[in-house]
């Protein structure tokens, strides 16, 4: 019996489909077809090697039943020919000519490695340039090949000066291969190779070369779609797909780079993603997911097929395999092409969340083993609830009085609402400024103004960036999100990439306001942002995270404190304007002494409001330069405390920028340049431009000019009480150590 080049066994007509045979001689030929060893079908389904040789040769005489479902499945089979293979049973043979062409002519197949029947024998060409010549051709088939085309062919980079003749005789060397067995010395002149006026041609039917009648099936199949016929376009696809053994000429690479190998590879996968298509219309998904999977390999970033393999193996009851591709082809898509994945492979992966898929694997077992018609679509396996369907609305509560601002609403409007400016990209901004400036009281109001523009819903998060409790790590707030977007707790991803993949495929073809606040650092920012341009993001911090500016774009807002017109008005609203009336130049010392942080204003207002009957110059009487910073608290509340709030962002520095910044508020206005502070700290002045730098970072410091730095009152005031304690607990051990 003759043997393939592949290692598998040449068969005849009656171990077919199409004939009579045993089970074994049945599954032989399956394997055959799918171009696989005996080891590779082994190590895919299960079995050993020793295993599969017994029932291969007819030792087993029926498989169990678990056993032969999966063997059919690595074999890519419908569960009908699965049944014929398990009964020894075949089907009538077939009438089409395309199905089993005669064995007694020649076939050409370039699907796979190169392979050459005649006469029922595998032909072994182990000459290189007639093998390539012979391969060019039959890629090229029906269509002649030139000879400027076959020399690139035989010699990619430097033909030898006597190219002309050599290629006459690697023709007349691949005629006399193909001369029919038993032809006498004239039969080459009526060989398969003709001469054209540019070059040669491949002298055969189309379905004589695999590649011919691989197109054909794809064009029947193609046809039979458009005209409606699912079930006979299903298996015209299945027919087209099987025709390949592997990938294109895989024994001949010099080949590979033609553009009409490309074309054909092309080619392949549009077959391959239309068979899928049509296999989950007629919920056979098992039939498509050894094909998708072997393919997918080879196309590692094509999202069509990663998205229909994602669903295929979900549909069998692979849900986590399903996650596992779409985490790998979204951590390689970033890796090699720095993109994210595109809309096709998102909405794959939220069908497989959501669990809206064709046939689930349990029933197609049931219609394997022949137990019943195929009953009606499964209901979910989790409630509607469980669902990521919830539409979230997490913003809290906005502050009752508000002034000013304005220039900043307009900059988050043009930002934030207008997502033609970020050229697809998502829209997200930045809100910075001084500790108690109303970063967060800006961004909830203007949140809750524009809350009707995204409709979807708004998720909002506190990560703790500057705050008594611990910083919110972004795989905490990622599991947060997905709870309101209505993800199930027994659901919830445990890896934060995969996490964040999910997050990215909720939130996609959705519009969604997302308010990060008190952010810390970028890393906590950066797996929050979703690939969906349809959303916004605004995110407030006291630091500038530069890293996010510069990397993903992100455009920067700072907020400075009011200026004495408004936080004038500020402090009326809040006092009621009877009171700042009575007292106006009280009124307006407060606002100085505040320094037109809101924090400040506010909790000076909420003192005042609790004694009604203390006036405004006796309260300014009451606070001294530097107890004005530690008499801003609401008692009971720490939050609410201007000293609280500066010694948060004060704590985060490191030890030698502290020093830095306790040295600023000695100064006497705190505005200040690189080179007072360098002879002030005995440092250089690219020296103290760093730390001035951190300190600008921090929002502890302004620059209001190149190379011009301010302190704000309220922190300089701070700062000089810190120097000031920090001075005296030095003279305290100094005494201590000389006593």
């Amino acid at each position: 019996m003759p043997i393939h080049r592949n290692g598998t066994t040449a068969t005849t007509n009656r171990h077919r489909p199409g004939g009579t045979g045993t089970f074994g001689e049945q599954l032989r030929w399956y394997r055959g077809r799918a171009g696989l060893t005996q080891r590779e079908l082994a190590e895919k389904s299960g079995l050993s090697v020793r295993a599969l040789r017994d029932i291969e040769q007819g030792r087993v005489q029926q498989p169990q039943t678990r056993t032969l479902q999966r063997l059919m499945e690595c074999l890519g089979l419908d569960p009908e020919e699965a049944r014929r293979a398990g009964t020894g049973t075949a089907p009538e043979a077939d009438a089409d000519p395309d199905a089993h062409p005669p064995d007694d002519r020649l076939r050409i197949g370039i699907l796979g490695p190169l392979s050459i029947r005649l006469g029922g024998t595998e032909l072994d060409v182990r000459a290189a340039k007639p093998r390539r010549l012979l391969a060019l051709l039959a890629l090229h088939h029906p269509q002649p090949v030139g000879l400027g085309e076959i020399t690139r062919a035989l010699w990619p980079t430097d033909p030898p000066p006597s190219y002309h003749g050599l290629i006459h005789t690697y023709v007349g060397q691949v005629r006399r291969l193909l001369s029919p067995p038993g032809a006498g010395p004239a039969a080459p002149a009526a060989s398969y190779l003709a001469r054209t006026h540019t070059g040669y041609v491949l002298c055969v039917e189309r379905d004589q070369v695999d590649l011919s009648r691989f197109e054909d099936l794809s064009a029947r199949a193609r046809q039979a779609r458009a005209a409606g016929d699912t079930a006979a376009a299903h298996d015209l696809a299945g027919r087209a797909y099987r025709c390949w053994r592997g990938p294109l000429l895989s024994d001949e690479p010099l080949l590979t780079q033609d553009p009409a190998a490309t074309a054909a590879a092309k080619r392949r996968i549009d077959s391959l993603l239309l068979y899928a298509d049509l296999a989950m219309e007629l919920r056979r998904p098992e039939q498509v997911v050894h094909p998708l999977r072997l393919v997918a390999e080879q196309e590692p970033l094509h999202e069509g097929l990663q998205a229909r393999l994602m669903v295929a193996l979900a549909s069998c009851g692979e849900q986590s395999a399903a996650l596992k591709v779409f985490t790998e082809v979204t951590h390689r898509l970033d890796r090699e092409l720095g993109i994210a994945p595109g809309d096709e492979i998102r909405r794959a992966h939220l069908q497989v969340l959501r669990q809206e898929l064709p046939w689930p694997r349990g029933e197609w077992l049931a219609r394997l083993s022949g137990r019943g018609e195929r009953p009606a679509p499964p209901q979910p396996r989790h409630p509607p609830s469980a669902l990521p369907s919830c539409k979230p609305s997490q913003l809290p509560g906005e502050a009752r009085i508000h002034v000013g601002r304005a220039a900043e609403t307009r900059q988050l409007d043009r930002l934030l609402l207008s997502p033609g400016e970020w050229h697809g990209q998502v829209p997200v901004a930045l809100l910075t400024g001084l500790p108690g400036v109303g970063k967060t009281a800006l961004a909830l109001r203007w949140a809750h103004r524009v809350r009707e523009r995204f409709p979807d819903g708004q998720l909002y998060v506190d990560l703790h960036g500057h705050s008594v409790r611990p910083p919110l790590p972004a795989a905490a707030a990622l599991t947060l999100f997905l709870r309101a977007l209505g993800v199930a707790d027994h659901r919830l991803p445990g890896a934060p990439d995969e996490a964040a993949n999910t997050y990215r495929t909720l939130l996609s073809g959705r519009r969604v306001l997302i308010v990060l606040d008190n952010a810390g650092t970028a890393e906590q920012v950066r797996p929050l942002i979703p690939g969906n341009a349809e959303c916004a993001v605004l995110v407030t911090s006291r630091n500038t995270l530069s890293g996010l500016v510069a990397r993903e774009g992100i455009r920067r807002i700072g907020l400075d404190a009011l200026g004495p017109d408004e936080a004038q008005v500020l402090l009326t609203r809040l006092l009621g304007r009877a009171r700042t009336e009575a007292e106006p130049q009280a009124a307006a010392a407060l606002v100085r002494y505040c320094g037109g942080l809101p924090l400040a204003l506010r909790i000076v207002a909420a003192h005042l409001a609790e004694n009604p009957g203390v006036g405004l110059a006796e309260y300014c009487s009451e606070l001294g330069d530097d107890g004005l910073v530690r008499g801003l608290r609401v008692e009971g509340d720490r939050l609410s405390s201007v000293e609280a709030t500066f010694e948060l962002s004060y704590a985060a520095l490191p030890e030698p920028v502290r020093r830095f910044f306790r040295l600023v508020g000695t100064t006497d206005s705190g505005n200040v340049t690189a080179y007072t502070m360098a002879e002030r700290a005995r440092m250089t002045p690219c020296e103290a431009i760093r730390m001035l730098r951190a300190l600008v970072d921090a929002s502890l410091v302004q620059e209001y000019a190149h190379g011009h730095f301010r302190m704000p009152d309220l922190l300089r005031r701070y700062a000089r009480a810190l120097a000031k304690s920090d001075d005296a607990g030095h003279l305290r051990v100094v005494r201590s150590s000389t006593m």
